[in-house]
């Protein structure tokens, strides 16, 4: 299993060019062998606790580096991981390191055990919220549009959300081709790119728009132009790590 999971870190990290990513992965896997390797030579409850902390840790790490691999996941797979799995398994995370490093005494073992219970309370409430208040979450409501997110006269609008480019999960990216741009050769493009998800996105367009990779923040919006003036299929894509990065490679645009 370890040399699975090693050799798909290495091609994430050699694919999408983000070793850093692949290496918090790598760091929280051995934290998490460590951890537990120290519990079953000593089986005391602080042990256990960090040992529950670093495998929550290495369980969210891991988890959102391989769902780069995981090509066809659906738009609610994606939402449960990234809403409230990895929030949920990072509070557990914090709650188990901090009752671990405060565990000594009986007295204070109580102590620690009611702040434990308030913490994981205070998650859980908040957790429900965000999952029916969230932009992009099914019964949520709907996305904020970024101040300024509005499609160019004779342009396009793309919005980047959760289900990825205009709800590129949706319609089956990348597998399928989507959004799909088509234009005459000659023209002037104006495209409004609109980041409504939680983390920054790229947004290029091979040929026209690759001498730099373009980012984008949450709530921001970045608006591109170029003259068409070469004809052919060319692609749209984020060149940015994300959760979401295998959503954000199969737009296309048309030259024709």
């Amino acid at each position: 299993m370890a040399p699975i999971v090693g050799f798909s870190l290495l091609a994430i990290a050699l694919y999408y060019s983000d070793i850093v990513q692949a290496a918090l992965a790598a760091i929280s896997i051995l934290l998490a062998v460590v951890s537990v390797n120290a519990y079953r030579s000593r089986s005391e409850g602080r042990y256990l606790l960090l040992a529950l902390a670093f495998v929550s840790l290495c369980v969210a790490s891991v988890g959102t580096t391989l769902l780069e691999l995981l090509v066809g996941v659906g738009p609610t797979t994606v939402q449960f991981v990234e809403v409230y799995l990895n929030p949920s398994l990072e509070l557990l995370m914090v709650v188990s390191f901090l009752v671990a490093v405060l565990w000594s005494t009986k007295a204070k073992r109580r102590i620690v055990v009611a702040f434990c219970a308030t913490v994981i309370a205070i998650g859980l409430t908040t957790s429900a919220f965000y999952l029916v208040t969230s932009p992009g979450v099914a019964g949520g409501a709907q996305a904020l549009l970024p101040a300024g997110c509005s499609r160019p006269v004779g342009g396009f609008l793309i919005i980047a959300s959760s289900l990825g480019y205009n709800d590129s999960v949706a319609h089956g990216a990348p597998v399928k081709n989507w959004p799909i741009i088509d234009v005459t050769k000659g023209t002037d493009v104006s495209i409004t790119v609109c980041n409504t998800y939680s983390q920054v996105v790229g947004f290029q367009v091979t040929h026209y728009l690759e001498d730099s990779i373009e980012s984008i923040p949450p709530g921001q919006v970045l608006r591109v132009s170029f003259l068409a003036n070469e004809s052919g299929t060319f692609a749209v894509y984020c060149a940015v790590f994300s959760p979401l990065h295998i959503y954000l490679q199969g737009g296309e645009l048309n030259v024709l």
